[in-house]
Protein backbone atom coordinates (compact mmCIF):
# COMPACT_ATOMS: atom_id res chain seq x y z
CA UNK A 1 0.00 0.00 0.00
CA UNK A 2 1.37 3.67 -1.01
CA UNK A 3 2.82 5.18 2.17
CA UNK A 4 1.18 8.77 1.86
CA UNK A 5 -2.25 6.07 1.55
CA UNK A 6 -1.50 4.80 4.56
CA UNK A 7 -0.65 8.77 6.48
CA UNK A 8 -4.01 9.81 5.20
CA UNK A 9 -5.87 6.77 6.49
CA UNK A 10 -3.99 7.00 9.80
CA UNK A 11 -5.26 10.70 9.75
CA UNK A 12 -8.78 10.04 9.18
CA UNK A 13 -8.63 7.44 12.04
CA UNK A 14 -7.01 10.15 14.33
CA UNK A 15 -9.76 12.98 13.13
CA UNK A 16 -12.98 10.59 13.06
CA UNK A 17 -12.30 9.32 16.54
CA UNK A 18 -10.98 12.81 17.82
CA UNK A 19 -14.70 14.05 16.87
CA UNK A 20 -16.58 10.85 18.69
CA UNK A 21 -15.11 12.53 21.69
CA UNK A 22 -12.70 9.61 22.33
CA UNK A 23 -9.72 10.73 24.47
CA UNK A 24 -6.63 11.99 23.03
CA UNK A 25 -4.15 8.93 24.16
CA UNK A 26 -6.56 6.50 22.73
CA UNK A 27 -6.45 8.04 19.60
CA UNK A 28 -3.11 8.83 19.21
CA UNK A 29 -2.73 4.93 20.36
CA UNK A 30 -4.99 3.72 17.65
CA UNK A 31 -3.91 5.71 15.04
CA UNK A 32 0.12 4.52 15.52
CA UNK A 33 -1.28 0.67 15.88
CA UNK A 34 -3.42 0.85 12.67
CA UNK A 35 -0.17 2.82 10.58
CA UNK A 36 2.21 0.40 11.91
CA UNK A 37 -0.05 -2.31 11.06
CA UNK A 38 -0.27 -0.80 7.94
CA UNK A 39 3.19 -0.04 7.12
CA UNK A 40 5.56 -2.84 8.56
CA UNK A 41 2.89 -5.74 9.68
CA UNK A 42 2.17 -7.36 12.40
CA UNK A 43 5.60 -8.94 13.18
CA UNK A 44 6.36 -5.42 13.54
CA UNK A 45 4.05 -4.96 16.71
CA UNK A 46 4.28 -7.95 18.12
CA UNK A 47 7.96 -7.30 19.03
CA UNK A 48 7.91 -3.79 19.59
CA UNK A 49 4.82 -2.86 21.52
CA UNK A 50 5.27 -3.89 25.24
CA UNK A 51 9.07 -3.23 25.29
CA UNK A 52 8.85 0.33 23.60
CA UNK A 53 5.70 0.88 26.02
CA UNK A 54 7.81 -0.73 29.17
CA UNK A 55 10.74 1.64 28.34
CA UNK A 56 9.05 4.57 27.89
CA UNK A 57 6.89 4.29 30.95
CA UNK A 58 9.42 3.97 32.86
CA UNK A 59 11.63 6.40 32.43
CA UNK A 60 12.91 7.93 35.35
CA UNK A 61 11.75 11.91 34.11
CA UNK A 62 8.73 10.66 34.25
CA UNK A 63 8.67 9.39 38.15
CA UNK A 64 9.23 13.34 38.70
CA UNK A 65 5.23 13.89 38.04
CA UNK A 66 3.93 11.51 40.52
CA UNK A 67 6.34 13.66 43.52
CA UNK A 68 4.86 17.12 42.31
CA UNK A 69 1.32 15.70 42.39
CA UNK A 70 1.99 14.34 45.61
CA UNK A 71 3.31 17.74 46.95
CA UNK A 72 0.40 19.00 44.97
CA UNK A 73 -2.11 17.15 46.57
CA UNK A 74 -0.84 17.27 50.34
CA UNK A 75 -0.78 21.33 49.95
CA UNK A 76 -4.44 21.76 48.50
CA UNK A 77 -6.00 18.79 50.81
CA UNK A 78 -4.44 21.47 53.83
CA UNK A 79 -6.61 24.22 52.39
CA UNK A 80 -3.44 26.51 51.58
CA UNK A 81 -5.70 27.66 48.57
CA UNK A 82 -7.77 30.38 51.01
CA UNK A 83 -4.82 31.09 53.28
CA UNK A 84 -2.59 32.43 50.29
CA UNK A 85 -5.62 34.27 49.15
CA UNK A 86 -6.40 35.38 52.32
CA UNK A 87 -2.79 36.81 52.87
CA UNK A 88 -2.81 38.39 49.52
CA UNK A 89 -6.33 40.20 50.22
CA UNK A 90 -5.00 41.81 53.18
CA UNK A 91 -1.82 42.75 51.60
CA UNK A 92 -4.04 44.59 49.45
CA UNK A 93 -5.10 46.96 51.33
CA UNK A 94 -9.20 47.27 50.19
CA UNK A 95 -8.22 48.57 47.09
CA UNK A 96 -9.94 48.13 43.63
CA UNK A 97 -6.43 47.79 41.45
CA UNK A 98 -4.41 46.25 43.93
CA UNK A 99 -6.84 43.57 44.85
CA UNK A 100 -6.72 42.36 41.27
CA UNK A 101 -2.86 42.46 41.41
CA UNK A 102 -3.34 40.08 44.61
CA UNK A 103 -5.59 37.65 42.51
CA UNK A 104 -3.09 37.25 39.63
CA UNK A 105 -0.30 36.82 42.17
CA UNK A 106 -1.94 34.33 44.04
CA UNK A 107 -2.64 32.65 40.70
CA UNK A 108 1.11 32.37 40.20
CA UNK A 109 1.83 30.88 43.57
CA UNK A 110 -1.26 28.41 43.93
CA UNK A 111 0.10 27.65 39.83
CA UNK A 112 3.83 26.43 41.53
CA UNK A 113 1.68 24.72 44.64
CA UNK A 114 -0.86 23.01 42.39
CA UNK A 115 0.38 22.71 38.88
CA UNK A 116 -3.43 22.55 37.51
CA UNK A 117 -4.52 25.35 35.87
CA UNK A 118 -8.08 24.43 36.13
CA UNK A 119 -8.18 23.40 39.57
CA UNK A 120 -6.02 26.93 40.14
CA UNK A 121 -8.76 28.55 38.23
CA UNK A 122 -11.98 27.34 39.96
CA UNK A 123 -10.62 27.96 43.13
CA UNK A 124 -9.76 31.91 42.50
CA UNK A 125 -13.01 32.40 40.56
CA UNK A 126 -14.79 31.33 43.64
CA UNK A 127 -12.65 32.99 46.12
CA UNK A 128 -11.78 36.22 44.73
CA UNK A 129 -14.32 37.63 42.01
CA UNK A 130 -17.08 37.62 44.96
CA UNK A 131 -14.14 40.16 46.48
CA UNK A 132 -13.55 41.83 42.86
CA UNK A 133 -17.08 42.93 41.91
CA UNK A 134 -17.46 44.08 45.62
CA UNK A 135 -14.86 46.32 44.88
CA UNK A 136 -16.07 48.13 41.63
CA UNK A 137 -15.25 45.31 38.70
CA UNK A 138 -17.62 44.02 36.93
CA UNK A 139 -18.18 40.17 37.01
CA UNK A 140 -17.31 39.16 33.66
CA UNK A 141 -13.81 40.77 34.33
CA UNK A 142 -13.55 39.80 37.67
CA UNK A 143 -13.71 35.73 36.78
CA UNK A 144 -12.02 36.44 33.67
CA UNK A 145 -8.81 37.62 36.04
CA UNK A 146 -9.21 34.54 38.06
CA UNK A 147 -9.39 32.45 35.07
CA UNK A 148 -5.89 34.09 33.85
CA UNK A 149 -4.17 34.02 37.32
CA UNK A 150 -5.53 30.28 37.22
CA UNK A 151 -3.82 29.77 33.44
CA UNK A 152 -0.17 30.65 35.20
CA UNK A 153 0.13 27.09 36.36
CA UNK A 154 1.86 26.43 32.57
CA UNK A 155 4.51 28.46 32.68
CA UNK A 156 5.23 28.77 36.29
CA UNK A 157 7.37 25.81 37.63
CA UNK A 158 6.88 22.92 38.84
CA UNK A 159 4.67 22.91 35.30
CA UNK A 160 3.85 19.54 34.10
CA UNK A 161 3.75 20.01 30.89
CA UNK A 162 7.62 21.19 31.27
CA UNK A 163 8.26 17.84 32.48
CA UNK A 164 6.44 16.06 29.67
CA UNK A 165 8.59 18.30 27.24
CA UNK A 166 11.80 17.65 29.17
CA UNK A 167 10.90 13.87 28.64
CA UNK A 168 10.73 13.72 25.62
CA UNK A 169 13.37 16.01 24.47
CA UNK A 170 15.73 15.04 26.81
CA UNK A 171 16.29 18.95 28.15
CA UNK A 172 17.03 18.48 32.04
CA UNK A 173 13.34 19.50 33.98
CA UNK A 174 15.61 21.21 36.56
CA UNK A 175 16.41 23.99 33.72
CA UNK A 176 13.46 23.77 32.22
CA UNK A 177 11.87 25.36 35.56
CA UNK A 178 14.70 27.79 36.39
CA UNK A 179 14.19 28.64 32.59
CA UNK A 180 10.84 29.61 33.39
CA UNK A 181 10.80 31.56 36.23
CA UNK A 182 11.49 34.87 34.14
CA UNK A 183 9.01 34.35 31.28
CA UNK A 184 6.51 33.37 34.32
CA UNK A 185 7.14 37.02 35.66
CA UNK A 186 6.87 38.80 32.30
CA UNK A 187 3.37 36.74 32.20
CA UNK A 188 2.02 38.01 35.58
CA UNK A 189 3.35 41.45 34.30
CA UNK A 190 1.63 41.61 31.16
CA UNK A 191 -1.66 39.82 32.88
CA UNK A 192 -1.38 42.92 35.26
CA UNK A 193 -1.05 45.51 32.05
CA UNK A 194 -3.96 44.12 30.44
CA UNK A 195 -6.08 44.23 33.77
CA UNK A 196 -4.97 47.88 34.51
CA UNK A 197 -6.07 48.71 30.99
CA UNK A 198 -9.66 46.47 31.21
CA UNK A 199 -10.56 48.85 34.67
CA UNK A 200 -9.29 51.73 33.31
CA UNK A 201 -11.75 50.92 30.31
CA UNK A 202 -14.40 50.17 31.90
CA UNK A 203 -14.38 53.87 33.55
CA UNK A 204 -16.74 54.42 35.83
CA UNK A 205 -18.13 51.07 37.17
CA UNK A 206 -14.82 51.05 38.90
CA UNK A 207 -15.10 54.59 40.24
CA UNK A 208 -18.56 53.44 42.15
CA UNK A 209 -18.23 53.07 45.87
CA UNK A 210 -17.72 49.03 47.16
CA UNK A 211 -21.28 47.74 47.59
CA UNK A 212 -22.05 45.89 51.14
CA UNK A 213 -23.89 43.01 51.84
CA UNK A 214 -27.47 44.81 52.04
CA UNK A 215 -26.69 46.53 48.57
CA UNK A 216 -25.69 49.47 49.66
CA UNK A 217 -22.56 51.26 49.40
CA UNK A 218 -19.68 51.79 51.72
CA UNK A 219 -18.26 55.40 52.89
CA UNK A 220 -14.61 56.03 53.04
CA UNK A 221 -13.02 54.09 55.76
CA UNK A 222 -15.27 51.28 55.91
CA UNK A 223 -14.37 47.76 54.18
CA UNK A 224 -16.74 45.44 53.02
CA UNK A 225 -15.57 42.62 54.05
CA UNK A 226 -16.17 38.92 53.74
CA UNK A 227 -15.61 37.97 57.18
CA UNK A 228 -13.31 35.24 56.12
CA UNK A 229 -10.98 37.25 54.78
CA UNK A 230 -11.68 40.11 56.88
CA UNK A 231 -8.35 39.69 59.15
CA UNK A 232 -5.26 37.45 58.73
CA UNK A 233 -4.91 34.35 61.07
CA UNK A 234 -1.95 33.32 62.46
CA UNK A 235 -2.99 30.02 61.11
CA UNK A 236 -3.18 31.34 57.59
CA UNK A 237 -0.45 33.31 57.84
CA UNK A 238 1.92 30.42 59.28
CA UNK A 239 0.64 28.56 55.93
CA UNK A 240 1.75 31.22 53.69
CA UNK A 241 5.16 31.53 54.93
CA UNK A 242 5.66 27.65 54.78
CA UNK A 243 4.22 27.15 51.36
CA UNK A 244 6.54 30.62 50.19
CA UNK A 245 9.63 29.08 52.31
CA UNK A 246 8.53 25.28 50.48
CA UNK A 247 9.05 26.94 47.13
CA UNK A 248 12.53 28.76 48.08
CA UNK A 249 13.68 25.57 49.18
CA UNK A 250 12.55 22.96 45.38
CA UNK A 251 13.72 26.41 43.33
CA UNK A 252 16.51 27.21 45.62
CA UNK A 253 17.71 23.75 45.51
CA UNK A 254 17.43 23.25 42.05
CA UNK A 255 19.28 26.03 41.14
CA UNK A 256 21.80 25.97 43.95
CA UNK A 257 22.67 22.38 42.21
CA UNK A 258 22.30 20.75 45.34
CA UNK A 259 18.94 18.66 44.38
CA UNK A 260 18.05 17.57 40.83
CA UNK A 261 14.54 18.04 39.70
CA UNK A 262 13.29 14.79 40.77
CA UNK A 263 15.50 15.12 43.91
CA UNK A 264 13.60 18.25 44.56
CA UNK A 265 9.91 17.10 43.89
CA UNK A 266 11.06 14.43 46.33
CA UNK A 267 11.99 16.80 49.48
CA UNK A 268 8.79 18.84 48.38
CA UNK A 269 6.36 16.43 48.58
CA UNK A 270 8.04 14.75 52.07
CA UNK A 271 8.01 18.33 53.29
CA UNK A 272 4.67 19.34 52.40
CA UNK A 273 3.40 15.65 54.53
CA UNK A 274 5.44 16.89 57.17
CA UNK A 275 4.10 20.44 57.53
CA UNK A 276 0.77 19.52 57.09
CA UNK A 277 0.60 17.15 59.37
CA UNK A 278 2.25 19.35 61.80
CA UNK A 279 0.02 22.20 61.46
CA UNK A 280 -3.22 19.76 61.88
CA UNK A 281 -4.53 20.36 58.41
CA UNK A 282 -4.91 16.89 57.34
CA UNK A 283 -5.20 13.32 58.40
CA UNK A 284 -4.95 9.85 57.71
CA UNK A 285 -8.02 10.04 54.92
CA UNK A 286 -6.25 12.60 53.59
CA UNK A 287 -3.25 11.35 53.50
CA UNK A 288 -4.23 8.08 51.38
CA UNK A 289 -6.89 10.15 49.54
CA UNK A 290 -3.66 12.63 48.56
CA UNK A 291 -1.98 9.27 47.25
CA UNK A 292 -5.03 7.83 45.53
CA UNK A 293 -5.27 11.22 43.40
CA UNK A 294 -1.90 11.13 42.78
CA UNK A 295 -1.88 7.49 41.57
CA UNK A 296 -5.03 8.46 39.39
CA UNK A 297 -3.55 11.28 37.49
CA UNK A 298 0.06 9.80 37.07
CA UNK A 299 -1.57 6.84 35.58
CA UNK A 300 -3.50 8.87 33.33
CA UNK A 301 -0.56 10.92 32.02
CA UNK A 302 1.11 7.24 31.48
CA UNK A 303 -1.92 6.33 29.60
CA UNK A 304 -1.14 9.27 27.28
CA UNK A 305 2.72 8.76 26.86
CA UNK A 306 1.97 5.54 25.80
CA UNK A 307 -0.61 6.80 23.11
CA UNK A 308 2.56 9.45 22.23
CA UNK A 309 4.81 6.68 21.60
CA UNK A 310 2.61 4.57 19.31
CA UNK A 311 2.10 7.93 17.61
CA UNK A 312 5.42 8.50 17.49
CA UNK A 313 6.31 5.19 16.11
CA UNK A 314 4.89 5.33 13.38
CA UNK A 315 5.25 9.20 12.49
CA UNK A 316 9.25 7.40 12.25
CA UNK A 317 8.32 5.14 10.23
CA UNK A 318 6.73 6.78 8.00
CA UNK A 319 9.37 9.45 7.46
CA UNK A 320 6.58 12.76 7.76
CA UNK A 321 9.13 14.39 10.23
CA UNK A 322 11.74 13.95 7.73
CA UNK A 323 9.22 15.50 4.81
CA UNK A 324 8.44 18.06 6.97
CA UNK A 325 11.92 19.04 7.14
CA UNK A 326 12.77 18.66 3.46
CA UNK A 327 9.65 21.10 3.14
CA UNK A 328 10.76 23.97 5.08
CA UNK A 329 14.67 23.41 4.09
CA UNK A 330 14.48 26.51 2.32
CA UNK A 331 13.32 28.76 5.28
CA UNK A 332 15.86 26.53 7.38
CA UNK A 333 18.01 29.30 8.14
CA UNK A 334 15.53 31.77 8.75
CA UNK A 335 15.30 30.47 12.51
CA UNK A 336 13.46 33.53 13.68
CA UNK A 337 10.24 32.81 10.59
CA UNK A 338 10.41 28.81 11.96
CA UNK A 339 10.13 29.45 15.30
CA UNK A 340 7.11 31.77 15.13
CA UNK A 341 5.21 29.27 13.07
CA UNK A 342 5.88 26.73 15.09
CA UNK A 343 4.81 28.51 18.11
CA UNK A 344 1.55 29.80 16.38
CA UNK A 345 0.94 26.04 16.01
CA UNK A 346 1.29 25.62 19.73
CA UNK A 347 -1.02 27.96 20.12
CA UNK A 348 -3.47 27.32 18.06
CA UNK A 349 -3.43 23.22 19.22
CA UNK A 350 -3.64 24.78 22.76
CA UNK A 351 -7.15 25.98 21.89
CA UNK A 352 -8.52 22.98 21.56
CA UNK A 353 -6.83 20.44 23.20
CA UNK A 354 -5.27 19.75 26.93
CA UNK A 355 -1.99 21.18 27.40
CA UNK A 356 0.00 17.90 27.80
CA UNK A 357 -1.90 16.25 24.86
CA UNK A 358 -0.84 19.45 23.04
CA UNK A 359 3.07 18.57 24.09
CA UNK A 360 3.12 14.55 23.45
CA UNK A 361 1.00 15.22 20.26
CA UNK A 362 3.55 18.12 18.46
CA UNK A 363 6.77 17.48 20.05
CA UNK A 364 7.39 14.24 18.18
CA UNK A 365 6.54 16.09 14.65
CA UNK A 366 8.79 19.32 15.33
CA UNK A 367 11.63 18.05 16.71
CA UNK A 368 13.57 17.21 13.45
CA UNK A 369 12.75 20.66 12.14
CA UNK A 370 14.44 22.23 15.67
CA UNK A 371 17.36 19.84 15.19
CA UNK A 372 17.62 21.02 11.60
CA UNK A 373 17.17 24.77 12.58
CA UNK A 374 19.51 24.08 15.30
CA UNK A 375 17.03 25.84 17.49
CA UNK A 376 17.89 25.66 21.33
CA UNK A 377 15.75 23.33 22.43
CA UNK A 378 15.64 25.01 26.22
CA UNK A 379 14.55 28.39 24.92
CA UNK A 380 11.91 26.63 22.33
CA UNK A 381 10.45 24.22 25.26
CA UNK A 382 10.06 27.25 27.56
CA UNK A 383 8.04 29.28 24.78
CA UNK A 384 5.82 26.58 23.59
CA UNK A 385 4.49 26.18 27.64
CA UNK A 386 4.04 30.12 27.51
CA UNK A 387 2.06 29.87 24.32
CA UNK A 388 0.17 26.66 25.48
CA UNK A 389 -0.28 28.40 29.00
CA UNK A 390 -2.33 31.03 26.46
CA UNK A 391 -4.36 28.39 25.33
CA UNK A 392 -5.69 28.00 28.71
CA UNK A 393 -7.50 30.92 28.19
CA UNK A 394 -8.42 31.25 24.72
CA UNK A 395 -11.46 29.96 23.28
CA UNK A 396 -13.09 27.89 21.76
CA UNK A 397 -11.89 25.50 24.73
CA UNK A 398 -10.00 27.48 27.38
CA UNK A 399 -9.94 25.19 29.85
CA UNK A 400 -9.34 27.45 32.94
CA UNK A 401 -12.26 29.85 32.02
CA UNK A 402 -14.19 26.75 31.38
CA UNK A 403 -13.69 25.80 35.24
CA UNK A 404 -14.32 29.10 36.32
CA UNK A 405 -17.30 29.59 34.25
CA UNK A 406 -18.46 25.97 35.96
CA UNK A 407 -17.47 27.43 39.70
CA UNK A 408 -19.34 30.77 39.79
CA UNK A 409 -22.37 29.31 37.52
CA UNK A 410 -21.83 32.27 34.89
CA UNK A 411 -21.98 32.14 31.36
CA UNK A 412 -18.85 30.92 29.59
CA UNK A 413 -18.84 33.03 26.76
CA UNK A 414 -19.04 36.45 28.40
CA UNK A 415 -15.66 35.22 30.32
CA UNK A 416 -13.83 34.63 26.96
CA UNK A 417 -14.29 38.81 26.00
CA UNK A 418 -11.91 40.05 28.65
CA UNK A 419 -10.22 36.28 29.00
CA UNK A 420 -8.80 36.65 25.11
CA UNK A 421 -7.32 40.29 26.33
CA UNK A 422 -5.34 38.61 28.98
CA UNK A 423 -4.06 36.06 26.10
CA UNK A 424 -3.75 38.89 23.85
CA UNK A 425 -1.67 41.37 26.28
CA UNK A 426 0.37 38.05 27.24
CA UNK A 427 1.16 36.90 23.32
CA UNK A 428 2.53 40.24 22.46
CA UNK A 429 4.63 41.31 25.61
CA UNK A 430 6.00 37.60 26.62
CA UNK A 431 6.70 36.48 22.89
CA UNK A 432 7.95 39.94 22.12
CA UNK A 433 10.68 39.85 25.06
CA UNK A 434 11.82 35.98 24.96
CA UNK A 435 12.47 36.09 21.05
CA UNK A 436 14.35 39.59 21.79
CA UNK A 437 16.07 38.83 24.51
CA UNK A 438 16.77 34.78 24.93
CA UNK A 439 18.69 35.01 28.01
CA UNK A 440 15.97 35.55 29.84
CA UNK A 441 15.03 31.86 29.55
CA UNK A 442 18.74 30.79 29.12
CA UNK A 443 20.40 32.20 31.59
CA UNK A 444 19.00 31.36 34.90
CA UNK A 445 19.79 27.79 33.49
CA UNK A 446 23.07 28.43 32.62
CA UNK A 447 24.56 29.25 36.03
CA UNK A 448 22.85 26.01 37.63
CA UNK A 449 25.00 24.92 40.46
CA UNK A 450 27.92 28.07 40.02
Amino acid sequence: MDVWLIILIFAAWFALFMLLGQNVATCMFGAGLLGIFLLKGSRVLDGMVATNIFYTTSTFSLSIISLYLLMANFLMRGGVVVDLFQVAYRLSGHRRFPLGVATIFSGGLLGAVSGSGSATAAALSTLASPQLERYGYSKDLAIATAAAAGSLSAIIPPSLIMIFYGSLTQVPIGHMFMGAIVPGLVCISAYIGCLAYLGWREGNRMKIPPATADGGTTTKGEAADDPALATVSGRSLSAFIFVVALMVVVFGGIYGGVVTAGEAGAVGAFASLVGMVVMRRIGWRDFWLSLEDAVKVTAMILVLVMGAEMFGRFLSFSQVPRELVDLVQPFIDQQMLIMLVLLAIFFLFGMVLESAAVMVLLIPIFLPILDSAQVDQLWFGVMACFMISLGLITPPVGLSVYAASTATRHPVERIFRPAFMFALFAALIGVAAMLAVPESITFLPGRIGQ
